[in-house]
């Protein structure tokens, strides 16, 4: 590997020490302290080096993610953001804290996580966030073609993972961008000539709210509603509903 704080993928027991560490800063993770070849000398230098070993082992995004959402009023703002210039990868750890962004409510929180993303560019081209995502050709893989949670879209990745923000509950964070969304949409009508709002939302996973489904649908150019209420479904205008093509006329009066 070249540039960044890694020396090298990390092995299993690089992460074990990994979490190791994590949790002596109060992470909700278990390890062992074996050796490698690191010394981090503040928890800021740990979270930028978890960052980096991040896209290498999806479990490290709960992680990060409920130790942010816990633990934000300890960091060191412009610490973290010196040791984030060392990273090879500094959107990897923007992931994470666009994450925490949608997953709180505290204005203080955002106002932080939006000084420590600001200036960093997306990457480009855009990369799998994660190295081991699925083999091209697996069923999983075909499902997920063409999907990108918001968070991973905003940084220039391509990524599906929902992390878990609150191990208590087991709420994860995290919704498709509106690409994803018109796109699984669209798969959707191309199968069936009606939607439903139970449809779409099993679709896109469940990763919207319901009130974020229905603007969706009631946004999406080209559809019109069928019916009201709870039953109310959604189709494709047709091109004597959305004027294009010819007008009909009117038979003669007689």
């Amino acid at each position: 590997m070249t540039g960044g704080l890694l020396l090298e993928a990390p092995t299993t027991s690089h992460l074990e020490r990994l979490y190791s560490e994590l949790a002596l800063v109060g992470a909700p993770s278990v390890g062992r302290p074996s050796a490698w070849p690191y010394e981090p000398a503040s928890t800021e230098e740990l979270l930028a080096l978890a960052g980096e070993m991040l896209r290498h082992d999806a479990r490290l995004l709960s992680i990060l993610l409920q130790w942010t959402l816990e633990h934000w009023q300890e960091l060191n703002p412009l610490a973290l953001r010196q040791q984030m210039l060392r990273m090879r990868w500094p959107q990897a750890l923007a992931v994470v804290l666009t994450f925490a962004r949608d997953a709180t409510r505290d204005a203080e929180l955002r106002l932080l996580i939006d000084y420590l993303c600001a200036g960093w560019s997306r990457v480009d081209p855009p990369e799998q966030f994660f190295f081991d995502a699925d083999r091209p050709a697996s069923r999983m893989a075909s499902r997920k073609l063409g999907r990108s949670l918001a968070p991973f879209s905003r940084w220039g990745f391509i990524g599906t993972e929902r992390p878990t923000a609150n191990a208590g509950t087991k709420r994860v964070v995290g919704r498709y961008d509106r690409p994803t969304r018109l796109r699984i949409l669209d798969q959707l009508l191309e199968r069936s000539e009606v939607v439903s709002l139970a449809e779409y939302l099993d679709a896109v996973d469940d990763a919207v709210s319901r009130q974020q489904a229905r603007q969706d649908l009631l946004s999406c150019p080209g559809l019109e509603p069928v019916g009201r209420g709870r039953g109310a479904r959604w189709r494709r205008r047709g091109p004597e509903r959305h004027g294009s093509g010819r007008a009909r006329r009117r038979p003669p009066r007689r």
